[in-house]
């Protein structure tokens, strides 16, 4: 654990760290903009591969807060540079919405319909039978596995919504199998991409979330420093009870200026 005042760069989670569906936290943004005005770097690191930056960009911007797609890196886009650097030219079957799979087609990944060298799963809010049907021919060919991140369920209004960890689950009582690589939180593919990116060693980074198992689990297993906060889905009683526990837990996120 570092002290805060180490810190360099501080890795946000979003929805249930800086908002809560189109609702800001209160202080939450000021306490960013604080920590730029002190020479910290700041990301956006989101599980969420439903949404492209671009997304992100417009929904922060409504909210008063300046950013730019360099301020946002999802699992979706950390998925797209694995594809890149570690499996060029393989043919993909990606699940996807219809936004991100244009996303994934501009980045020149080799996206097919039947014969893929990998299955994709993304958090795909277009999911359909025939898609899901598919996907599960080839794992039960012996294809490789692959998903953006491991998310049970996402936010939403008036009740949380199936993600990708669900679908896992599905694909798992069809097939038998579990994924071969799990690329975003809490897993090590995204952060070092994070650590390469910025040039900085894992103890000079901490990732600010509301969720134990994915946001404090990913500083917990990558040597960061990982920071609770309270205006999410996790509560006081979770975390008595939870094997993950984080280096400080925090109120909200404007508390962390009291910290540095």
């Amino acid at each position: 654990m570092s002290e805060l005042k180490d810190i360099k760069l501080f890795l946000m989670d979003m929805d249930g760290t800086v908002y809560i569906g189109d609702k800001k936290i209160e202080g939450a943004f000021e306490a960013l903009e604080e920590l730029r005005r002190r020479g910290r770097k700041v990301l956006f690191l989101t599980n969420n591969s439903s949404k492209t930056a671009a997304d992100y960009v417009k929904k922060l911007s409504s909210m008063g807060y300046p950013a730019t797609e360099k301020d946002i890196f999802s699992s979706g886009e950390a998925t797209i540079r694995f594809l890149q650097e570690k499996r060029q030219g393989k043919k993909v079957l990606l699940l996807a919405n219809s936004a991100v799979y244009k996303q994934f087609q501009e980045a020149g990944i080799n996206l097919v319909k039947e014969d893929a060298d990998i299955v994709l799963v993304c958090f795909d809010t277009e999911l359909d039978y025939k898609k899901l049907t598919a996907a599960c021919n080839c794992l039960f060919e012996g294809k490789e596995y692959v998903v953006s991140h491991p998310d049970l369920v996402c936010p939403a209004n008036p009740h949380s919504i199936p993600d990708v960890g669900s679908f896992m689950a599905l694909i798992k009582a069809v097939t038998g199998r579990e994924p071969d690589l799990i690329i975003g939180k809490p897993y090590k593919t995204m952060a070092e991409y994070v650590a390469k990116d910025f040039g900085l060693r894992p103890d000079e980074i901490a990732m600010v979330g509301d969720r134990l198992y994915t946001d404090v689990k990913f500083a917990t297993q990558n040597g960061m420093t990982g920071i609770l906060v309270l205006t999410g889905e996790t509560t006081l009683a979770d975390l008595a009870k939870s094997d993950v526990k984080p280096d400080y837990v925090l109120n909200t996120f404007h508390d962390v200026l009291d910290r540095i």
